[in-house]
């Protein structure tokens, strides 16, 4: 066999054989980069002022000591993709401003854009950020250990996520929520079932609530012949009245 022959067929050899060794490693890297893709959608909010009765052990309160209120948020949360998506986290959110750092981009209030930075960290550097001024409602559901909640979404599939409570906020949030104008946000992450990157979903926008007495809506979710039912603390799901 001539000798650049030998030579070739030893190159070619060698690289099979680097291939087969880095295959692997090339495969796991692969599945760490994989993502779903994900969409949010805030589909509903209430808000309820509380009142006190003052002649009530326990439940009397100062007038300067802020106010209490309740609030359901829904989100509408979809796997787009073609996989199985691990639901990781969900977060909302209604303040006077809100504004969202996605990447360069700079997204929601001109007031704060102009006033202030939503995030240190440089503006090249990709990290998702969110600002919020004058913040009537802030939660977080980190789920990735919910007890008795399947956080697996379906290719192709959407669920109804609602996260409530009750609070206490100061005169300014108050004021407001009154005046019926705010930035409601939301946001979800997960990743690919089978393992992968985290990818994040959010939205953002500017509304005007609905007064009804000492009640503030956003969005008539359901008809009147319906009601929202909450399943283990997270799931809502629209049903008929009885």
């Amino acid at each position: 066999m001539d000798f650049r022959l030998k030579m070739i067929s030893g190159s070619v050899l060698a690289l099979l054989l680097g291939l087969g060794v880095s295959s692997p490693i090339l495969m796991a890297n692969l599945g760490l980069t994989a993502k779903v893709q994900i969409e949010v959608e805030v589909a509903y909010a209430y808000f309820g002022i509380q009142e006190f009765n003052r002649s009530v052990t326990g439940l009397w309160r100062n007038l300067d000591e802020g106010s209490i209120i309740s609030y359901f948020i829904v989100l509408n949360v979809t796997n787009l993709s073609d996989k199985l998506a691990t639901m990781e986290d969900f977060v909302v959110a209604a303040a006077q401003e809100i504004l969202v750092q996605n990447g360069t981009q700079k997204i929601g209030s001109e007031e704060l854009a102009r006033t202030s930075q939503a995030s240190s960290n440089p503006p090249d550097s990709g990290i998702f950020s969110m600002s919020a001024q004058n913040p009537i409602v802030h939660d977080e559901r980190a789920i990735r250990w919910y007890p008795g909640w399947s956080q697996i979404w379906e290719p192709k599939s959407s669920r109804l996520i609602g996260l409530s409570g009750i609070i206490d906020i100061s005169g300014v949030a108050f004021q407001t929520l009154t005046n019926g104008t705010v930035y409601l946000y939301g946001k979800a992450e997960g990743r690919p079932y089978e393992g992968g990157s985290q990818s994040k979903a959010f939205d953002l926008r500017l509304v005007q609530l609905q007064k009804i007495g000492r009640e503030f809506l956003y969005n008539a979710l359901v008809l009147e012949n319906q009601i929202l039912r909450v399943a283990n603390g997270l799931d809502v799901f629209i049903q008929s009245r009885r």
